[in-house]
């Protein structure tokens, strides 16, 4: 009798040690088995393997085998575990490891809208009546609900985007080590989203008892647009999220500016130090042979508005033209200069000269920013950079523009190459949105660092002219702008540290380059020779020089020093005037 009683109470305890049987679905077309374990990580990602049985489902997969993973605002639509819907709910998921029938499968995952699709074996075709079976690995970052009490886990398994039944469905949660299981709460649910598709009454579900401390859920006949998931929240404390998780798992493109960085230390260190300024006095002259465009280019190592408003008056007072102004617009006539004048002039100044008054004698110059002014102005700013380069550019500096073009070649090689294999909720655009991002905003950097940063110092200075300035930065600031959309988007579209890394190669490059360029040994004693000669401009002849009237429409008692005032920067009323008229429509070129 007591050998009968062991042998019942045996076979009981078998059947509860292990799970019902599966149903007979021999005849069952769909998803014969789905399991699901998720497992919660420390750092606050999850770690997904899915199996999943296929049956006689051509009629369901007529294109091929396609997985909605979970993830997206469709699947996460409980408000009270994901909050408010978002087109991006800024989940990623990372494909570790697809296969089919035990085999290494090939998979295409969707982009933009339907990132979370992942279309597995060939497309476009059908499946046949026998049966398959997938496993497919993934992580996903940015599920978790984390709070100062309590994380939480919503998991809707199956997802809602699916016209196949499911005979079986399972899903476990695996939560870190330490977790209490009576600190975990777990609200499971089988049905469609909200009040569409309600469970029926032959959709069971049950809790299976697991001997390692997992939260396991098992659902039989799950219809189509139905999904099983579980809620679960547990204690705080167990998951640390890494202080850099915004930058997610692409940190290690940082490497690539950080390399970019380095490259730039070691060619600052290879050219050396720039010749120190030597003690200089007051100079009653310019140096020999220097025309004011020459001095400011030698002193500050740029070509721009301010030297066009020196040429110009440097051609005022050489009587070749008559100058005339009008409220921010100058009138410039040609006067009947002989050919000793004219040959005296600068190679800078005859080539603007020549420019002026090509169309006829008389031309009218203004600093608005439409586009003929600025493509006007900027032609004759360019003109005069290059011929001060040809002149004197590599008798007083040593470019080092090598080091520059390499810098810039690698900047642009790196970023394609890492645009081309980019992986990301939308990577399609990567390619010609890095392009834009990098050629765009070396240009507009270069704009605001060597033009209108120094536009707006010498406004401020001088306290006059800003108002000039306003269009110049607003078509700054909506290219900037233009460039920020961009960035944003690749964060969105990419990674976060994708878009970071641009911004970093934009800074280097910009950062770097002018600090490359060095002064010759002859070219720092002359401009020790222009400091001292700007000093006794500013001690001297700074009174003469302001009672200069800015309203008259053609001064004739400019002095000689005057250019040389405009072009290093002597406040005086009515070079400021002309200069700063010329500073915003102008580009600044420097080698």
């Amino acid at each position: 009798m007591r050998r009968k009683i062991l042998n019942v109470a045996i076979f009981f305890a078998v059947l509860c040690l292990y799970p019902p049987a599966r149903a007979d679905t021999s005849t069952f077309s769909g998803i014969t088995f789905f399991r699901s374990d998720v497992t919660v990580r420390e750092d606050a990602t999850l770690e997904v393997r899915e199996e999943i049985a296929v049956r006689d489902a051509a009629s369901f997969y007529k294109y091929g085998f396609r997985r909605d993973l979970p993830i997206s605002p469709t699947d996460r639509w409980d408000t009270r575990y994901v909050g408010e819907y978002k087109p991006d709910n800024g989940i990623r998921v990372d494909i570790l490891e697809v296969t089919e029938d035990g085999t290494p499968a090939k998979f295409e995952q969707g982009s933009g809208y339907g990132y979370s699709q992942l279309f597995i074996g060939e497309r476009n075709v059908p499946f046949d009546s026998g049966e398959h079976r997938f496993v497919i690995r993934y992580t996903v970052d940015s599920a978790l609900n984390p709070s100062a009490a309590r994380d939480t886990l919503y998991w809707n398994a199956i997802g809602h985007e699916r016209n196949s039944p499911v005979a079986e469905a399972i899903l476990a949660v695996h939560l870190p080590a330490g977790v209490a299981g009576e600190s975990v709460e777990v609200e499971p649910r089988v049905a469609g989203r909200g009040v569409s598709f309600p469970r029926g009454p032959e959709t069971t579900l049950e809790r299976i008892d697991d001997s390692l401390g997992a939260i396991v859920y098992r659902a039989a006949n799950v219809k189509p647009r139905q999904s099983l998931s579980l809620a679960v929240t547990w204690p705080a404390g167990f998951i640390h999220e890494p202080k850099l998780a915004l930058l997610g798992r692409d940190v290690w493109m940082f490497f690539a500016p950080t390399a970019l960085f380095l490259y730039y230390l070691m060619a600052w260190f290879s050219i050396g130090p720039e010749p120190k300024p030597g003690v200089f006095v007051a100079r009653y002259e310019p140096p020999e042979g220097l025309s004011p465009a020459a001095a400011r280019y030698i002193a500050s190592g740029v070509s721009d508005g301010r030297s066009f408003a020196a040429v110009i008056a440097q051609l005022a007072v050489r009587r070749c033209i008559r100058l005339e102004s009008t409220v921010g617009k100058y009138k410039l006539s040609r006067l009947m200069s002989d050919h000793a004048t004219e040959s005296a002039l600068a190679p800078e100044e005859k080539r603007v000269l020549a420019l002026l008054f090509e169309d006829g004698p008389i031309i009218e110059l203004s600093g608005a920013m439409d586009q003929r002014n600025t493509a006007q102005n900027g032609r004759y700013v360019f003109h005069i950079h290059e011929e001060l380069t040809k002149a004197i550019g590599g008798k007083y500096f040593t470019r080092h523009s090598g080091f520059i073009v390499l810098g810039v070649l690698v900047t642009f090689a790196t970023a394609l190459a890492l645009a081309l294999t980019a992986h990301g909720r939308d990577a399609s655009g990567a390619v010609f949105f890095t392009l834009w991002v990098l050629f765009c905003g070396l240009i507009v950097g270069m704009m605001i660092e060597l033009s209108l940063a120094s536009a707006w110092k010498a406004a401020v200075k001088t306290r006059m002219g800003w108002t000039s300035l306003l269009p110049a930065t607003a078509a700054i600031a909506i290219f900037a702008g233009a460039i920020g959309f961009l960035l944003k988007n690749l964060a969105s579209g990419v990674s976060l540290s994708f878009s970071l890394m641009l911004v970093a190669f934009l800074l280097i490059n910009l950062g770097w380059g002018p600090r490359l360029k060095r002064k010759s040994v002859l070219g720092r004693q002359v401009s020790d020779q222009i400091a001292g000669f700007r000093q006794f401009l500013e001690k001297v002849d700074q009174d003469k020089l302001n009672r200069l009237n800015p309203e008259a429409d053609a001064p004739q008692d400019l002095v000689r020093f005057l250019p040389y005032a405009i072009a290093l920067e002597v406040k005086e009323a009515w070079g400021d005037q002309l200069s700063q008229t010329f500073f915003a429509s102008s580009v600044v070129a420097e080698e």
